[in-house]
């Protein structure tokens, strides 16, 4: 594993993965990440899919997920939840 994967972090390897068809990306460490997230339970699946490869914003996540829009950090606990979830998949993956 390269020093650069290990000190981004998953917001950054999120942001990397979703730019994958937008331009300029690391397409090795996309490919994990995408494998990663192909293993995730579908609804943190669906989550990091419209937070970073959509870009929607939360009320619409909230709104066609199903979590409660208020109070507000339950949308940022859930969003927590799916980060955990990948970043364990992809430090298994090392």
């Amino acid at each position: 594993m390269s020093e650069q994967r290990a000190v981004a972090s998953i917001d950054a390897r999120l942001d990397n993965w979703a730019s994958a068809s937008r331009g300029r990306y690391d397409p090795t460490d996309a490919a994990l990440v995408e494998q990663a997230w192909q293993r995730l339970a579908p609804c943190h699946k669906e989550l990091l899919h419209m937070a970073y490869q959509w870009r929607a914003g939360r009320e619409v996540i909230c709104r066609r997920l199903k979590i409660p829009r208020r109070p507000w950090h339950k949308y940022e606990l859930e969003l927590a939840a799916a980060k955990q979830s990948i970043a364990s998949l992809l430090a298994v993956q090392v």
